[in-house]
Parts: structure tokens; C-alpha cells; sequence
């Protein structure tokens, strides 16, 4: 009863195994061929994210792979299957071939996938350089215009309660920007010396925020490159590794069956040579002395 119900269980388990270990072959399978499509092959974001997904996915046809293979394995050992039928045999050399061709995708994928991310980081540097070199364009021309406005009003032949009222209208100032202004006033000079102050400043504003922006950039290329690059290389070892032991149990296989003779049927026994006939029995009487 019991070899009955373990050989139910394993048969459950084998036709589990194995349509599980296929649909997340095929699934994982289209979900590659979606990502390719459609191809973009100029545009390093766009191989930086097709080797990105796939190697996050490429865990799944490995566990696929494994799924299916213990599947067979259960179903050989609740005997409703034999090594040498056909469909087993089909099946293994089409699993270990796409082992192969998984492995050796994985392994390319390496140095794809670090180059993608470093012609990455390096046109996002670039972007950066020229995202501050406008913004460094835009500050000179507000603090050029600053000072024309500063001077234009300063110029005027006007008390300076009147620049006041026509520089700020209704906008309140602070003591110090009352101050300031009134220095102005008072030393037109002093408006060159501050708008070189406020140059200083913005311009060390503007490039420590594109030194930061670089250095994560370069970081988070380096930080793509070693886990990923990582996780490809695992991968592709596994997938290796599994397409090398099924070559080497077909070997065994193969030579197994060519060391294998057929049986010679027994030979008879010989028979047992018979003994000659001694002499006929004689009517004359024995000789005594």
C-alpha cells in the first residue's frame, strides 16, 4: 500500500515539476524577445536596459531548468519511465542544449553589459557639463542685467527716498538690504565688487552641484557594472555547468552501450566417453596351476 502511494506521490510531483519547470522556460523566454523588440541598437540606454532586465530574469529559466529535470528524475523513479525512452532522451539533449546557449548568452552579456553602462555614465556626464554650462550662461546674463539696472537707476538724478521708491515699489527690504543699496547709492563702485561676489558664489554652487552629479553617475555605473556583472557570471556558470554534465552522462551513455556484448547462449555439457566391452565370456575352464 505504502509502494503504491509514494509511486502516486512522485507521479503528482513529476507532472508538477515538469509543467512548471516548462512554462517558466517559455515564459522568460518571450519575455526576452519582447525586450528586444523593438530594437534600438544605436542607443546605449537602450542595451543598458535589454542586458539589465535580462539578467534580472535570468534566475527564472535557471530554476525552469532545474523544475524540469526533476520532473523527469521522479517520474524515472516511480518506474513510469526509463532513461532510454525516447521522450526522455529528447528532452534532456534540448534542456542541456539550451543550457548551453543560455550560459554562453550570460557570458557575453558581461562585457555588454559594462560597456552599455559606461557609455551611459559618460553621456550622462556630458549632459551634466552642459546643463551647468547653461546655467552658468544664465547667471551672468541676471547678474549682467542686475547691474545695468543697478547703474541705471543709481545714475538718475534723484534723491534717495525717490530710487527707492521706484527700484523696490511695494516690496519690503530688510535693514541690510537697505543698507546695501544705500552704498550703492552712495558708491556706485561697490555694485561691481558685489556682483563679483554673487558671480563667486553661484558659479561654486553651480559646480559642486555638477561635481556631485558626476560622481554618482560614475558610482552608480561602477555599482551597475560589479552586480550585475556579478549575477552574469553565476549565471552563466550554473547554465555551463548543467549543459556540461548532461554531455558527460550522454558520453557514459554512449559507452556503456558500445562495451555492452550480446549474450552467448550455454553450451551443452559434454557427454561421457563410454567405456569399451571387455572380451566375450570363454566355455573353456580357467587355467590353475
Amino acid at each position: 500500500m505504502k509502494s503504491k502511494e509514494s509511486k502516486t506521490s512522485l507521479a503528482l510531483a513529476s507532472r508538477g515539476l515538469k509543467l512548471a519547470g516548462t512554462v517558466l522556460i517559455l515564459i522568460t523566454l518571450l519575455n526576452f524577445i519582447l525586450l528586444i523588440v523593438p530594437p534600438d541598437a544605436g542607443s546605449p540606454s537602450w542595451w543598458l536596459n535589454l542586458t539589465t532586465q535580462i539578467i534580472q530574469q535570468g534566475i527564472i529559466p535557471l530554476i525552469g531548468v532545474a523544475a524540469l529535470l526533476a520532473g523527469i528524475a521522479c517520474e524515472v523513479v516511480s518506474g513510469a519511465a526509463t532513461e532510454t525512452d525516447t521522450w526522455i532522451q529528447t528532452t534532456k539533449k534540448r534542456t542541456f542544449r539550451l543550457s548551453l546557449i543560455l550560459g554562453l548568452i550570460f557570458l557575453i552579456l558581461i562585457p555588454g553589459h559594462a560597456l552599455a553602462a559606461l557609455v551611459s555614465s559618460q553621456q550622462a556626464i556630458a549632459r551634466i557639463d552642459r546643463e551647468a554650462n547653461e546655467s552658468l550662461e544664465q547667471i551672468e546674463l541676471q547678474l549682467q542685467q542686475q547691474q545695468q539696472l543697478y547703474l541705471g537707476i543709481i545714475e538718475r538724478d534723484e534723491d534717495t527716498e525717490t530710487l527707492l521708491q521706484d527700484f523696490l515699489g511695494d516690496e519690503p527690504l530688510n535693514e541690510e538690504q537697505l543698507a546695501q543699496f544705500q552704498e550703492f547709492i552712495e558708491n556706485p563702485d561697490s555694485i561691481d565688487r558685489q556682483i563679483q561676489t554673487l558671480r563667486t558664489s553661484l558659479v561654486e554652487r553651480v559646480q559642486a552641484r555638477s561635481s556631485r552629479a558626476k560622481e554618482r553617475s560614475r558610482f552608480g555605473a561602477w555599482k551597475s557594472i560589479a552586480r550585475f556583472g556579478l549575477t552574469s557570471i553565476m549565471l552563466s556558470t550554473c547554465y555551463l555547468n548543467i549543459a556540461f554534465l548532461g554531455r558527460g552522462m550522454g558520453k557514459t551513455a554512449k559507452r556503456a552501450k558500445v562495451k555492452r556484448r550480446p549474450a552467448t547462449p550455454p553450451t551443452p555439457p559434454k557427454p561421457k566417453p563410454k567405456r569399451a566391452p571387455g572380451p566375450p565370456p570363454s566355455d573353456d575352464p580357467p587355467f590353475l596351476p
